[in-house]
C-alpha cells in the first residue's frame, strides 16, 4: 500500500502560519522522511464567499505549491488532488504539467477532476454546464500536447494550427492520470485513459448539489469498484489503481487496520490522508502519528 499525504489547508481563510515556503518545505521533507510516497495539494482558485463561509476553504496554486516541494525532495511523487482541469487552458495546464515533470526528474501524479462550484466557474468564466465536454476536450489536447509535436485542433475551447509545448515532460507518454469523483463518466475516463481512480467521499446528503454518487461505506465503494471494473474488463483492459482518500475523522467503525485490510482486499493500492493541524506543531505532530499508524497497518 502506497501513502499520499495532504498538506493541511482545510479552512477560510488559511492558517498564516503553515501558508510560507519554510513551512511547505519542512512538511514535505518530513513526509519523505517518514515514509510517505507522494504529497498533494488541491486547487480552489477564486471560491465563492458562500461557500468559504459555510466550511470551505482556500488552496495554494497547486502548480507553484508542488514546484517549491520538488526542490526540496529527492523521491516524494508530486499529486494534484486534484486539479480542476476545465478551469485551465489545455495547453496552459499541458505546459505547467510537463514544467514540473521535467524540474521534478520525472515525479508527478496528475489527479483530475471536472469540478462541481457552479460559482467558481462563473468566476473564471467557464461555462459550467459544459465542464465535461471542455475536460475531454482537455485531455485530448494534452495528450497530443505532451508528445513535443505540433498540434492541429479544433474544438470548444481551443482552435489550435501547429502549435507546440515544448520541452515534454520526462514520464512518456506522460505523467500517471488520476481521475478524481464517483460518477459513470469518471469511471470511463479511468478506462479511456489507462489512468487510476480517486474514489471521493460524499455525503448522501450532498450528493445531488456535487452531481456525483454518494460515497459514505465501503459497500457504496464496492459497488463502485464493480461498474469500474465491469468497464475495465469490457474494454479488455486490467483493472485500473485506486488511490482512497481516508476520512478526516470516522472510520466506519473500524480499528486503522482492519479498515486498510480491507481496502486493500477491495484492490486499493493507495490511501491518502489529509492532513490536519492549525500550527507547524501540530501539523508536524499529524503527520508523524499519521505515518506511524499508517506504516504499521499497511
Amino acid at each position: 500500500m502506497r501513502l499520499a499525504y495532504g498538506f493541511p489547508f482545510h479552512s477560510a481563510p488559511p492558517h498564516l502560519e503553515l501558508c510560507s515556503g519554510e513551512a511547505l518545505a519542512t512538511l514535505a521533507r518530513r513526509a519523505e522522511d517518514r515514509g510517505f510516497d507522494a504529497a498533494f495539494l488541491t486547487e480552489h482558485p477564486a471560491p465563492s464567499q458562500a461557500w468559504r463561509e459555510a466550511g470551505g476553504h482556500d488552496a495554494l496554486d497547486p502548480f507553484v505549491g508542488l514546484g517549491l516541494v520538488a526542490g526540496v525532495t529527492t523521491r516524494l511523487r508530486l499529486l494534484t488532488y486534484l486539479t480542476v482541469v476545465p478551469y485551465r487552458n489545455p495547453f496552459l495546464l499541458a505546459k505547467a504539467v510537463a514544467t514540473l515533470d521535467r524540474l521534478s526528474s520525472g515525479r508527478v501524479e496528475l489527479g483530475m477532476g471536472a469540478g462541481y462550484m457552479r460559482g467558481e466557474f462563473a468566476a473564471l468564466g467557464v461555462d459550467f454546464d459544459r465542464r465535461n465536454e471542455l475536460f475531454d476536450e482537455a485531455l485530448e489536447v494534452m495528450v497530443a500536447a505532451f508528445t513535443g509535436d505540433p498540434v492541429a485542433y479544433d474544438g470548444i475551447a481551443v482552435s489550435a494550427r501547429a502549435n507546440a509545448v515544448q520541452p515534454t515532460p520526462v514520464q512518456q507518454p506522460h505523467p500517471p492520470f488520476w481521475f478524481g469523483g464517483n460518477s459513470r463518466r469518471t469511471l470511463q475516463r479511468v478506462v479511456v485513459h489507462g489512468g487510476g481512480w480517486m474514489p471521493l467521499p460524499n455525503a448522501r446528503a450532498s450528493a445531488r448539489h456535487l452531481h456525483s454518487p454518494p460515497l459514505e461505506t465501503l459497500d457504496d465503494l464496492t459497488v463502485l469498484l464493480g461498474e469500474l471494473r465491469r468497464f475495465a474488463e469490457d474494454a479488455g483492459a486490467p483493472a485500473p489503481p485506486v488511490m482512497y482518500c481516508l476520512p478526516r475523522r470516522p472510520d466506519f467503525g473500524r480499528p486503522l487496520t482492519e479498515l486498510v485490510r480491507a481496502l486493500a482486499d477491495l484492490g486499493v493500492s493507495w490511501l491518502s490522508v489529509n492532513g490536519e493541524g492549525a500550527t507547524m506543531a501540530e501539523a508536524l505532530d499529524f503527520l508523524d502519528r499519521s505515518a506511524e499508524s499508517l506504516l504499521a497497518a499497511a
